[in-house]
């Protein structure tokens, strides 16, 4: 039975009231900020009052981690995590086993919106270390198995790869491929032009991660020729918003509340861009409250015609990511520069640029010392993959500015994409 706007609201209502009192009883950084904010009583945390709490931003996570987290927690059931996100700042934070269950019945729900159900055949065309892992040992392996998941490294997306995930994928014949959406354009446009008409997947492609352009989309559908979802999460907070039906907007879930608030002034609108900020509502081993995910989106007013009440982000506009070209003529997805900074808590923020064929340029905004040997460290990872061929420099910024748009660019290339091998 499908829930009605005034039940949604006071399921999410009671959940965000347990959780403010949660935060003000363990968290030393958020009994300040409540304080601060006039909220001297358990009885004003209420869901009315979440907008007078001043917006959690990354640089606060990552100066006040200790601060942040709850202090009633066994911390052995704490598992660490770190997101690069679509800013480019590094995060480190701690999840529980509370939020790592809910978020994956979360994405359970997502999945069966975008044509996956349990038992069928999944293709993941992905690339964060953390996932590209799987599979290296025999637990991994079987557990893969177990779940009908196959990994597809799309980090390196060469054409002579690209082949040979071609023939493999014809033999397994997923139901669904779960990929970033420029891995998913860039397979589309190498099996267009190279004239292969997939007999895959059988159900839906689910993107993820990226910006998904109604370019991107015309090109993913022409190819395969099956509905294309469009899904918004993140490392720090997990599956946030999904498609019901390819075009539509996206479903925020209830374990989230997103909120988008105008760029000047910071107060909450509706079907005008923004940022998006979110409020976990599972995990309190760190919780996040009110966080800025460095992306923007549009919020709408207009329910969906599917029928389900939750809240629908229109669109997501705020992530952006370019394939990197080595000057060996190998294809990196972009995403790879945001997991060489994952963990590093001095480093801030970054940006990585292509400036031409054999030129590249990381800049680099430090948070405490960077020692010499850290940073032959980042380069050395950036080497491996670019080759012992690329001229790579070392800036140091005050500040790196976001585009005019509002939305930030954390990988970007100057030189023209091909896919010649």
């Amino acid at each position: 039975m499908r829930q009605s706007p005034a039940e949604i609201e006071q399921y999410q209502a009671k959940r965000i009231h347990e959780l403010l009192v949660y935060a003000v009883r363990h968290c030393n950084f958020y009994r300040r900020r409540f304080l601060a904010a006039g909220l001297t009583q358990e009885r004003d945390l209420t869901a009315e009052n979440l907008q007078l709490i001043p917006v959690l931003t990354k640089h606060n996570v990552q100066e006040s981690m200790e601060s942040l987290l709850a202090t009633n927690v066994n911390r052995r059931t704490w598992r660490q995590n770190s997101s690069g996100g679509s800013s480019g700042q590094t995060v480190m934070l701690m999840q529980d086993a509370t939020y790592r269950e809910e978020g994956d019945a979360t994405s359970y729900v997502s999945d069966r919106m975008q044509g996956w159900d349990f038992g069928k055949r999944v293709a993941m065309l992905w690339g964060g270390p953390q996932d590209t892992r799987s599979g290296r040992n025999i637990k991994d392996r079987v557990l893969l198995y177990l779940s009908n998941h196959r990994l597809y490294d799309s980090f390196d997306m060469n054409v002579p790869r690209m082949r040979r995930y071609h023939r493999n994928l014809e033999c397994y014949q997923p139901d669904s491929i779960v990929a970033y959406s420029s891995s998913a354009y860039l397979f589309a446009r190498f099996l267009l032009e190279q004239q292969l008409s997939p007999s895959y997947p059988r159900a839906s492609i689910i993107c993820s991660a990226e910006t998904l352009t109604q370019e991107m989309r015309s090109i993913v559908e022409d190819c395969f020729r099956v509905p294309v979802y469009n899904r918004y999460g993140s490392r720090e907070v997990g599956c946030i918003a999904s498609q019901c039906k390819p075009g539509s907007g996206l479903h925020t879930h209830l374990d989230k509340i997103v909120e988008v608030l105008d760029l000047k002034t910071a107060t909450p609108v509706l079907d005008t861009p923004g940022r998006i900020v979110v409020t976990l509502l599972s995990n309190r081993a760190l919780p996040l409250i009110r966080y800025d995910l460095g992306d923007i989106g549009i919020r709408t007013s207009k329910p969906c015609v599917c029928g389900v009440n939750t809240p629908v982000l229109e669109k997501v506009l705020g992530r952006s990511s370019d394939f990197i070209r080595a000057p060996s003529g190998r294809l990196i997805h972009g995403e790879y520069f945001t997991h060489v900074f994952y963990g590093r808590r001095n480093v801030r923020q970054f940006q990585f640029v292509q400036e031409s064929p054999t030129n590249f340029v990381v800049r680099v905004i430090k948070s405490g010392e960077l020692a010499p040997a850290q940073l032959e460290d980042i380069r050395h990872e950036i080497v491996a993959v670019l080759g012992s061929s690329a001229n790579l420099r070392f800036e140091f910024p005050e500040c790196i500015p976001p585009l005019p748009s509002g939305k930030f660019r954390f990988t970007i290339s100057n030189a023209k994409l091909s896919l010649e091998a």
